[in-house]
């Protein structure tokens, strides 16, 4: 049984997610759905209002631009954006979802004119609650849960990133001094507690740009972009005297560094290599100790 035009009609004002038609010059022409009043203000209000009186100028244009490509193209438009209704004139931004939204769009052109114009329908679906939950699922497989560190995962996915156009980064690699015996002595909590101290000490040596990582263990890796030898030099023995100053909970401890620059196009395993290979060299050479690949 086919569908009467007002029952057609009824179906597309109960839809839970809305749809906007947004003409080519930057109009709402009409407002449809949107019931699900958890995440949608009421858009009606918009209906004969322009773009540009509605929303912040840049916010404004950029939809504009996503309609047009919509039209050039004849094609469907997927899109994700971020909007408050407080950024929204006209609409009681009151009712409905508070803060920033995501958003996704999907822009479909018609093919009928509007008063003489083109249009497209704009369909509109909260996805605030799924992106949020992605972006904790995706920190929480780049970070090191007992410290907050990025974790060796990260690393190796952004080092090529973090290195490609610098003229000189550093790595360093850092292993706490014979800490199973910390473990052995005063139990795991204790040792927890001590990889958690010597983070956040760490942390307090470096740049906001540096890169900080757990990658195992007790083991550490730090990535400085832009810096000379003379500066990873001084900046790895700040951090030895830092960790060697930290107050005794449950025990003093020390760390070995063994630092290196990157080579241009240098691959990630022969930087780390290097590196782990100067670590050892402090440690074969007493511990609580920094050595540099340019040593002799």
């Amino acid at each position: 049984m086919a569908l009467s035009v007002a029952q057609l009609y009824e179906v597309m004002t109960q839809l839970p997610d809305p749809v906007f038609i947004l003409s080519e010059d930057g109009y709402y022409v009409e407002y449809i759905g949107g019931v699900e009043q958890q995440s949608y203000q009421d858009g009606n209000p918009l209906i004969g209002k322009q773009l540009l009186d509605i929303l912040p100028d840049d916010k404004a244009r950029w939809v504009m631009e996503q309609v047009a490509h919509a039209l050039a193209t004849g094609e469907v438009q997927v899109v994700e954006y971020d909007l408050s209704p407080a950024e929204v004139e006209g609409i009681n931004a009151d009712a409905g979802p508070q803060g920033m939204q995501r958003f996704e769009g999907k822009i479909a052109p018609l093919p009928s004119l509007y008063d003489g114009k083109r249009a497209v329908a704009w369909m509109t679906r909260n996805i605030t609650r799924q992106h949020e939950l992605q972006r904790r699922l995706k920190r929480l497989g780049e970070t090191d849960q007992l410290t907050g560190l990025y974790n060796r995962h990260f690393f190796f996915e952004h080092y090529h990133h973090r290195v490609q156009g610098q003229q000189s980064t550093g790595l360093i690699m850092l292993d706490l001094d014979h800490f199973k015996r910390i473990n052995d002595r005063f139990g795991h909590q204790a040792g927890d507690r001590v990889l958690c101290n010597f983070s956040e000490c760490v942390a307090a040596q470096l740049r906001a740009e540096d890169m900080f990582v757990r990658s195992g263990g007790e083991e550490f890796l730090i990535l400085l972009p832009e810096i000379d030898e003379e500066i990873l030099r001084k900046v790895a023995e700040r951090i030895r005297a830092a960790v060697a100053a930290m107050a005794p909970d449950p025990a003093p401890i020390t760390v070995s560094l063994g630092t290196t620059l990157i080579r241009p196009g240098e691959e990630v395993s022969a930087v780390l290599a290097r590196a782990d290979e100067w670590l050892y060299r402090a440690k074969r050479g007493g511990r609580n100790r920094v050595a540099h690949d340019s040593d002799p």
